[in-house]
């Protein structure tokens, strides 16, 4: 299991500490694996989760999508 430290743009990481995006479309450049942790920051808030489930179907060459679990979050 490997931690990951993504920054993230302010309106997607809003989406995902409302529950509406319990997603994440990456460049696949850090080997992300189901039950990674992955902790996300748009500089001022921050949320956390778990890698549910990975899949490249239809994306980009180099790319992932992956679902996140048990999020939790915050900051200022």
């Amino acid at each position: 299991m490997k931690n990951h430290m993504l920054k993230i743009e302010a309106q997607f990481l809003t989406a995902v500490l409302a529950g509406k995006k319990p997603f994440e479309i990456r460049k696949n450049d850090r080997g992300y694996e189901v039950g990674d942790l992955v902790m996300m920051s748009d500089g001022s808030r921050w949320a956390k989760g778990k890698i549910g489930y990975i899949t490249d179907y239809a994306q980009k060459p180099g790319y992932v999508v992956f679902s996140l679990e048990d999020i939790s979050g915050g900051g200022v």
